[in-house]
């Protein structure tokens, strides 16, 4: 009997978040944009491989953050366009760009002078970043129009699209939010003044749903995908969306703990009354959160119970007093369809962005609806 840790993947969840990102996108931009997958980082945590091939008939480009990611893709035979979210790292990954066919970010002069003078076998697809306000990646502005000519007119580029990225597109009502439009928007129409219209990308998940000013041509949805809102506070936009992930185990013990009784390491917890203590096979070695802090909610039987005490590396506990009748081998859910995982992530003081993209391999992972 293995021990009872798990994470199911719905790959029909992701599906059906990805329809709703692409209808959002097009129902603003009159049916024209067109939807990436962004898969990096495996998926934020839910497999990129399986994912990619879950969405081979819904998109016609994926998403990644370097050249291993896309290798691995490639080795498990995902043929689909792939795009590289922060270009190459150095000079000798542009021979494996066209080897793989791959389409790149261009985001700083070094990556501008190594593309200029790279013997390639065809003419590749470039991305230039446009630092529009957050200050992360991204050509400036002012040099935005001479790089794109420089880009346009030579033999390794086939096409560009113009592109940036929101520093606060999770709080659609921060000013930075139209300075950032407005700056990307006066440096695009500065360059399609004398060339066709240029083909953007400007919105992440959060922007899709709450910007739809930022839809363009190619619109970049991530952590939506897997069915986790990008937003600290509740939004309605976000309430469609199916969490992909469902991270489950089971109570191992059941025993009662009298009143002034301590419970985990640290004896942080202690037991106001008579007490029911579940104990779960479930820690911070399985990618449970350490920081969850004491009355962070479990679903156990389908009932929610508080964690008591701290998280240990394999295990935790759970005041089940109020619950009445669990025994061991109740089915327990940490985060997912019922309890998600953005509300563990408040109470651990992290975002669900961090939870899921850190899971271990420890637990075994369950793909359903392939």
């Amino acid at each position: 009997m293995s021990r009872p840790i798990s994470i199911t993947i719905d790959l029909d969840a992701i599906r059906q978040n990805f329809d709703y990102a692409h209808a959002i996108g097009n129902k603003s931009a009159g049916n024209n944009s067109q939807t990436m997958a962004v898969i990096k980082a495996d998926a934020y945590g839910h497999g990129a491989v399986a994912t990619a091939r879950a969405l081979a008939n819904k998109t016609t480009l994926l998403a990644v953050s370097s050249i291993e990611e896309a290798v691995l893709l490639r080795q498990n035979h995902i043929r689909s366009p792939i795009l590289l979210l922060e270009g190459c790292f150095c000079k000798s990954e542009l021979s494996v760009v066209d080897d793989l066919g791959l389409q790149i970010v261009i985001h700083n002069q070094e990556q501008i002078n190594d593309l200029l003078a790279a013997e390639l076998s065809k003419p590749i697809s470039v991305w230039l970043k446009l630092d529009s306000g957050m200050h992360r990646l991204g050509v400036p502005l002012i040099d935005s129009l001479n790089i794109y000519q420089r880009l346009s007119n030579s033999q390794n580029v086939s096409s560009i699209v113009l592109m940036t990225h929101f520093a606060t597109s999770d709080i659609p009502d921060h000013p930075l939010v139209s300075q950032q439009l407005d700056s990307f928007k006066t440096a695009a129409n500065a360059i399609s003044q004398s060339n066709a219209p240029i083909p953007n990308s400007l919105a992440n998940s959060a922007a899709l749903m709450a910007i739809p000013e930022s839809h363009g041509t190619w619109n970049r949805p991530g952590i939506m995908l897997y069915g986790i809102s990008p937003f600290d506070q509740q939004n309605t936009l976000a309430l469609p969306l199916i969490p992909a992930m469902q991270f489950c185990s089971k109570v191992i013990a059941i025993r009662k703990v009298n009143t002034g009784d301590p419970v985990g390491y640290g004896a942080s917890w202690i037991a106001k009354k008579t007490s029911i203590i579940a104990t779960v096979a479930a820690g911070y070695g399985d990618g449970y959160p350490r920081t969850a802090k004491s009355g962070t909610p479990v679903l156990i039987n389908g009932r929610i119970a508080p964690l008591a005490g701290r998280v240990s590396m394999d295990m935790l506990c759970v005041d089940v007093t109020h619950l009445g009748d669990v025994n061991v081998g109740a089915e327990v859910e940490l985060w997912g369809k019922q309890l998600l995982v953005n509300e563990v992530a408040q109470w651990s003081d992290t975002l669900g962005y961090e939870l899921v993209t850190r899971m271990p391999t420890r637990a075994k992972r369950i793909f359903i609806n392939q």
